[in-house]
């Protein structure tokens, strides 16, 4: 399969996660979008959506890497690649803690399976916005950066709220910023890869 057409199901596969993140918060799941953390959809009724939007984003980010394979890349970040999706399906296997429950062994993994995918999430985005901001387009590498620097606040205040205990009634707005800004900087290089003409 040549790198345009992976990186085109790549940019389907993210915009299919993004539209599903977009219906999980406009349904009426009790859940609030500033508190609870994304996933907490994956208990209760909204748990098969939230498996959709899992499986749509790791299949995504795997179709993504073999885009950039071509592309001058440090091995390192491909193993980053390759082990989110590895991270994010297991976390699907293994359903979160909802605040106030008693922890358990499921959530526990949960936890350091979340913690393992935003750093490799994180790492990636950090490494490759300048390498492959100077092959493209002037706004895209603006845009790109401008998702990077998002990411990074985003990041800081997920664990700030995480571990900060006044603050964790915004965990919930901090995890959005982190996930919303990494997704879209990964459904960004997708769609540039497959769209490019050179």
């Amino acid at each position: 399969m040549s790198g345009t057409l992976l990186a085109a199901v790549a940019a389907l596969l993210l915009l299919v996660y993004l539209v599903v993140f977009v219906v999980l918060h406009v349904r009426p799941t009790g859940y609030r979008p500033v508190r609870n953390a994304v996933s907490d959809y994956g208990v209760g009724p909204a748990a098969g959506l939230f498996r959709i939007a899992v499986v749509a984003n790791s299949l995504g980010i795997l179709a993504l890497t073999g885009a950039l394979a071509d592309q001058p890349i440090p091995t390192v970040d491909f193993v980053f690649l390759l082990l989110i999706p590895v991270t994010r399906l297991a976390l699907a296997l293994f359903p979160t803690d909802l605040e106030g429950e008693r922890p358990t062994v499921n959530g526990r993994i949960h936890l350091l399976l979340a913690v393992a995918s935003f750093t490799f999430v994180y790492l990636v985005v950090a490494d490759l916005t300048s390498p492959l901001g100077q092959l493209a387009p002037n706004a895209l590498e603006v845009w790109l950066i401008t998702l990077r620097w998002l990411a990074a606040a985003g990041l800081v205040a997920v664990v700030v709220t995480l571990l900060a205990t006044p603050l964790r009634a915004v965990f919930g707005l901090a995890e959005r910023v982190y996930l919303l800004s990494t997704n879209l900087w990964f459904f960004s290089v997708a769609l540039w890869l497959a769209l490019r003409t050179s």
